[in-house]
C-alpha cells in the first residue's frame, strides 16, 4: 500500500478518533498497537527500533540504557528534552521538572508502554510543544525486559488484550520487580535505583493493569499513600491528580480510585486505599521524597480503550506538572527538609494499617453485582453485570493509622562483616562512612527471639518475624563497621531498611537470619556435670529447674532441657539473636578523615 494512502486511512480511522494532528504522522511513525488495531504490542527489538526512528525525527529525544537485565538485555530509557539535557547534570542546569514514567514492571501489563510511545511520537513530531517546552521526561518503555519477551496468548488470562500475546509477570528467576524496591535483589532493581539516584526525578508514575472486579471505569489511580508520602507531597498530588482525572473523563473515559474492596463480597463497604509498604514502587519512592502515582488500567476493558485512557491521563498530568513547576519544587524541598531534620527520638511510623474511621464518600461508577457460589472453590464470589451500569455512593479509605512506631535514631552502626547490608546501602545511595578503628560504645541493640519463618517462600526468600527486644549495651564495634547518619533526605529509606520491625526490612526479608542460628554446641559429656554444679551452687536456679520440670512438654523435650542449662553457662554464644544493626541516639562527634572514610557511591549526599 502506498504510504500516502496508508496515512490517509489511519488518520480517518475510528481507531484514532482524536483531533487531527498539526503535523501529519508519517506511516512509519504509527505505533505497532495503532497499526494492528491494538491487537499487538511491539516486541523489545521492535520497541527500540521505533524509538530509534523517533530519534532520527527529533533531536530532542534520545534512547539510552541504564543497566542490564538478568538475561543480558540492556534496560532502555527514553529521554525527551528541548534543551537536549540527556544527562542528570544537564537536566539540573535546564531547571525543568524531571518526570519518570515506568512501564512494564509486570511485563504483561504493557498499556503504559504503548501510551508512552504515542506521546513520544507526538513530541518528536512537534505536536506536543507544551510538554517539551516545560519538562524533562524520562520514559522506561519496558522495565521487566526479560518477562516482556516471554510472550504468550495464555499469559494474564484475566486481561483483555493485546490479543496476539503479552509478556509474563516476573523476571526469569521468578522475581516480581514490584516487590523488590527495598530489598533490591534483582539487577534490574539496582539499575533502576541508580537511575533514580542520578536523576532525582520530581515525579514518579508507575503504569500497571489491574483486574478482579468489574466496573465502568477504564482507568484507576492511587496517589499520596500514607504514611510514606510526606504531607507537602500529598497536598501537591491532590492538586494535580484530580484535575487530570477530570480531563480523562472529559475525553470520554470513566475513572475511579484504584479498587481494593474492604470486603470482597460487599463493594458497598468501600474501597481500601490503605498504606503501601516500601517493597512497592509507589510505597518506596515517597520515602525518597518523590511524589508517586500508581496507574492501574482496568484489565477487563479492551486494550485500545486502556491505552488511550492511559495516554489521556499522562498527557493531562504532564501538562499540569510543566505548567506550574514551582509548587512541585516547593513540596519536594519541604519533604526533604522534614526527612533530614526530624530530631532523634521523634516517632517514625514503620508500619501502618488502613484507618477505617476516616471515610471519604464518592459516587462510584459500578456495575450491578450479585453473589454466587464458585463451581471451582465452592465458596461465594461476586459476579458483575456490565449491562446494568449504576452509580453507587460508597466510602473510600485512603488514610492510615500507625501500627508499628519507633523512635528515630540519630544514626546506625552496622558491624563489619555483613556485606549484604552494605550492598543495599550502596544500592539505595544511602550515605555512610567506614570506621577505620575499633570503637567501644554504648549502643542500642536489637535481639530477636522466637522467630517464625514464613512458608512457602516468597520472592525466593524465607521471610521471618520475631520478638524484638531492645536494650542499651556497651559493645566493641570493629574497624570497617559502617556509620550511617540520618541527617539526610534518605533517612526514611535507611530506617525502613535497618529497623528489624519494618515490614520490608532486611531482617524481615531473611537477609539477617544467620544471626538467629546457634553455631556452637556443648556436648552432654561436658554439660551434665556442669549442670549438677550449677544446681548445687544456685538455689534459685534449682527452683526454676524444678518448676520447669512440672511442665510435661518441657520435661519431654530434650532440646529445651539442654538449652535451659547451655544458655545459662559461660559457654553460650551471647551473639545468637543479636542483629547486626546498632542504633545511636546522638551522632558520633569525633569522626574525622583519620577515623573514618567515605564509602564509594553510598557516600554521596542525595538531594
Amino acid at each position: 500500500m502506498r504510504p500516502a494512502l496508508l496515512a490517509a486511512l489511519l488518520l480517518s480511522s475510528p481507531l484514532l478518533a482524536r483531533e487531527r494532528p498539526k503535523v501529519p504522522i508519517p506511516p512509519d511513525h504509527y505505533t505497532m498497537a495503532e497499526l494492528t488495531a491494538f491487537r499487538k504490542t511491539p516486541s523489545y527489538d521492535e520497541t527500540l527500533a521505533f524509538v530509534r526512528r523517533l530519534e532520527t525525527t527529533s533531536p530532542f529525544l534520545k534512547l539510552a540504557f541504564f543497566g542490564t537485565s538478568a538475561e543480558g538485555r540492556p534496560l532502555p530509557v527514553v529521554i525527551a528534552s528541548k534543551e537536549k539535557a540527556f544527562s542528570p547534570d544537564a537536566a539540573a542546569k535546564a531547571g525543568k521538572p524531571v518526570v519518570l514514567v515506568l512501564n512494564g514492571i509486570h511485563a504483561g501489563e504493557i498499556d503504559g508502554k504503548d501510551a508512552c510511545l504515542i506521546l513520544l511520537r507526538d513530541m518528536a513530531l512537534g505536536n506536543r510543544p507544551d510538554l517539551l517546552d516545560r519538562l524533562t521526561l524520562l520514559v522506561v518503555p519496558i522495565y521487566n525486559v526479560d518477562g516482556h519477551e516471554r510472550v504468550s496468548r495464555f499469559n494474564r488470562p484475566n486481561q483483555d488484550g493485546p490479543a496476539d500475546g503479552m509478556g509474563f509477570r516476573t523476571t526469569t528467576d521468578g522475581l516480581d520487580l514490584n516487590r523488590d524496591f527495598l530489598k533490591a535483589d534483582a539487577p534490574e532493581t539496582r539499575a533502576l535505583l541508580s537511575l533514580v539516584e542520578a536523576w532525582s526525578p520530581d515525579l514518579f508514575v508507575d503504569d500497571h493493569v489491574t483486574d478482579g472486579s468489574d466496573f465502568q471505569a477504564t482507568l484507576t489511580v492511587a496517589a499520596g499513600g500514607e504514611p510514606a508520602t510526606a504531607a507537602p507531597l500529598r497536598a501537591w498530588l491532590d492538586s494535580v491528580v484530580k484535575p487530570s482525572l477530570a480531563e480523562v473523563e472529559e475525553a470520554g473515559w470513566k475513572t475511579a480510585p484504584y479498587v481494593e474492596w474492604v470486603d470482597p463480597l460487599d463493594p458497598a463497604k468501600g474501597i481500601d486505599l490503605g498504606p503501601s509498604t516500601p517493597r512497592y514502587g509507589t510505597g518506596y519512592m515517597p520515602l525518597r521524597g518523590i511524589p508517586s502515582i500508581l496507574v492501574e488500567n482496568h484489565a477487563i476493558k479492551p486494550y485500545r480503550e486502556r491505552v488511550r485512557a492511559n495516554e489521556a491521563f499522562l498527557s493531562a498530568l504532564l501538562s499540569r506538572v510543566g505548567a506550574a513547576p514551582e509548587a512541585l519544587r516547593a513540596a519536594r524541598a519541604a519533604a526533604a527538609t522534614e526527612a533530614r531534620t526530624a530530631p532523634p527520638g521523634s516517632p517514625f511510623v514503620l508500619d501502618a494499617e488502613t484507618d477505617t474511621t476516616r471515610p471519604e464518600p464518592i459516587d462510584f461508577p459500578a456495575f450491578a453485582w450479585r453473589e454466587e457460589t464458585s463451581l471451582v472453590t465452592g465458596r461465594p464470589v461476586l459476579r458483575y453485570d456490565p449491562t446494568q451500569p449504576l452509580t453507587v455512593p460508597l466510602p473510600v479509605f485512603r488514610h492510615a493509622r500507625p501500627k508499628v512506631t519507633v523512635p528515630r535514631p540519630a544514626a546506625y552502626l552496622v558491624p563489619a562483616g555483613w556485606p549484604a547490608v552494605e550492598e543495599r546501602l550502596v544500592a539505595h545511595g544511602i550515605r555512610f562512612t567506614r570506621l577505620k578503628e575499633a570503637r567501644t560504645l554504648a549502643v542500642g541493640t536489637y535481639r530477636a527471639s522466637d522467630p517464625v519463618f514464613q512458608t512457602p517462600t516468597y520472592q525466593g526468600r524465607v521471610r521471618v518475624s520475631a520478638r524484638i527486644s531492645k536494650a542499651t549495651e556497651t559493645r566493641t564495634v570493629p574497624a570497617g563497621s559502617l556509620y550511617v547518619p540520618l541527617d539526610d533526605p534518605l533517612a526514611p529509606v535507611a530506617i525502613q531498611l535497618l529497623e528489624p520491625e519494618g515490614p520490608d526490612s532486611l531482617f524481615s526479608w531473611g537477609l539477617l537470619s544467620s544471626a538467629l542460628e546457634q553455631k556452637e554446641y556443648i556436648d552432654t559429656r561436658v554439660l551434665d556435670p556442669l549442670a549438677r554444679k550449677m544446681l548445687a551452687s544456685d538455689p534459685k536456679l534449682a527452683a526454676a529447674w524444678e518448676e520447669r520440670l512440672k511442665d510435661p512438654k518441657f520435661a519431654a523435650n530434650g532440646r529445651e532441657r539442654y538449652l535451659f542449662f547451655y544458655r545459662r553457662s559461660p559457654f553460650w554464644d551471647e551473639s545468637v539473636g543479636l542483629l547486626p544493626v546498632y542504633r545511636l541516639d546522638a551522632p558520633l562527634k569525633d569522626l574525622s578523615p583519620a577515623a573514618a572514610a567515605p564509602s564509594g557511591a553510598g557516600a554521596s549526599s542525595p538531594g
